[in-house]
């Protein structure tokens, strides 16, 4: 962490911009594991104000952290950075979490701030495994973060400083919206959220392939539904339309929108989607061994 010790610096993590959110600049950040969510999460880090030269990787093998770095734009690291660090994200894979521990609860200054984005574990899980420290979150993103559209759940524990939370929000604050609720609402937020841009991948899909089965040609047919659905998105968002109020002024009685959302309702939309978010969020509880 930054030396108390001397009259001339301040703590990077109590620093603060003009606009009153915490200053990234100075902040320092060691990511432990920079794969598909762990870059992204370094995209989002970069593109929110973290010096790339203050942003170190930490991958199994040097090879791999210059690799990774080179391609994120950021500082290749090792175990040892990890010790000074203001933040460190734990963004390896859930059955690497244990073996990794040990080197991460050494290496912790008491305000040290933890940000585990691995599933399948809990703050109180993590808490033990660090010894009791107390600036820890976890931060659940889905894979759209990568291209700042993301949804991050946020949860802290409950010893976390405000200032630990505000700079955990300040580092995602490129990657899309942040959503503070509580531990036990993450298995909801699993299928709402972190599963379900699959979902939404798989309808955009299904529909590019009709399109294409009724004639138009799989470029145009990619472009429009990808267009559609942004469009579709964006609307309820800027107008704040309930989506049942958006779909009824397409709706002509007897028209051609009428007739296929009529063919979706008896095609079991929307048990099929409410289906698809229980299952996910199932298998979240199930995966955390409740």
């Amino acid at each position: 962490m930054t030396d108390q010790t001397s009259p001339e610096t301040t703590s990077a993590t109590s620093s603060t911009a003009s606009d009153g959110t915490p200053d990234l600049s100075a902040v320092t950040v060691s990511v432990l594991g920079a794969g598909n969510m762990g870059g992204a999460f370094v995209r989002a880090m970069l593109a929110a104000g973290v010096s790339p030269q203050n942003l170190r990787v930490v991958n199994s093998s040097d090879a791999s952290s210059r690799r990774a770095a080179d391609e994120l734009g950021a500082t290749a690291g090792s175990v040892s950075d990890l010790t000074g660090s203001d933040v460190v994200v734990l963004g390896v894979k859930p059955y690497q979490l244990d073996a990794v521990m040990p080197e991460v609860r050494s290496a912790l200054a008491e305000d040290t701030l933890v940000i585990c984005i691995a599933a399948g574990t809990s703050l109180a899980a993590l808490t033990e495994a660090l010894g009791g420290h107390t600036q820890l979150v976890r931060a659940m993103p889905n894979t759209p973060m990568s291209v700042g559209e993301g949804v991050t759940h946020l949860m802290a524990s409950d010893d976390a400083t405000e200032s630990s939370v505000e700079l955990a929000r300040a580092l995602l604050a490129a990657a899309g919206i942040v959503v503070d609720l509580p531990e036990e609402k993450g298995h909801a937020m699993i299928g709402a959220a972190g599963s379900a841009s699959a979902f939404v991948f798989t309808i955009v899909d299904a529909m590019i392939d009709e399109a294409v089965r009724q004639g138009i040609p799989r470029p145009e047919a990619t472009r429009v539904v990808l267009q559609t659905v942004r469009g579709a998105a964006t609307l309820l968002q800027e107008t704040g339309q309930h989506p049942a109020v958006a779909r009824g002024a397409v709706m002509s009685p007897g028209g051609t929108t009428a007739e296929g959302i009529a063919a979706l309702e008896r095609g079991g939309i929307r048990p099929a989607l409410a289906g698809a978010m229980d299952a996910a969020a199932r298998k979240s509880r199930a995966m955390s061994g409740e």
